[in-house]
């Protein structure tokens, strides 16, 4: 099963377009802000997707790592590669239940939460 994080999250959150959630990627974000702005409002980011997780995968919320302000670099990164591990996760279990829809053809397809299944918790 292929899956990316970027469109499931797009679901997850309701979201008109993607998540800005990609450590490499603050400065293209918020080009305007200051770095600690920019890692400010990437935390913020990171903070509702783990509350939005924590409803689908009871428990999740409470597993994951703190990440603090002052966190740099290889910490951050661990960070974000976790949470995508966890969006990896919930996608599969929706797959599992018969929740999500494949896009492609008969020989590759990437699967993708169905929108009206968001919000069914695991436990």
């Amino acid at each position: 099963m292929e899956v990316y994080p970027h469109p499931a999250l797009v679901e997850l959150a309701r979201a008109d377009k993607r998540l800005p959630y990609k450590v490499k990627n603050v400065r293209r974000y918020w080009p305007e802000l200051a770095p600690v702005d920019r890692q400010r409002l990437l935390l913020e980011t990171w903070a509702q997707i783990v509350d939005l997780l924590d409803r689908e995968i009871v428990g999740v919320q409470a597993l994951l790592p703190a990440v603090e302000e002052a966190d740099r670099g290889a910490r951050l990164k661990a960070f974000e590669d976790m949470l995508d591990a966890v969006v990896c996760v919930w996608i599969g279990t929706t797959v599992l239940e018969g929740c999500a829809t494949p896009y492609g053809d008969g020989e590759s397809a990437i699967w993708i939460p169905e929108p009206d299944q968001v919000g069914r918790a695991v436990r």
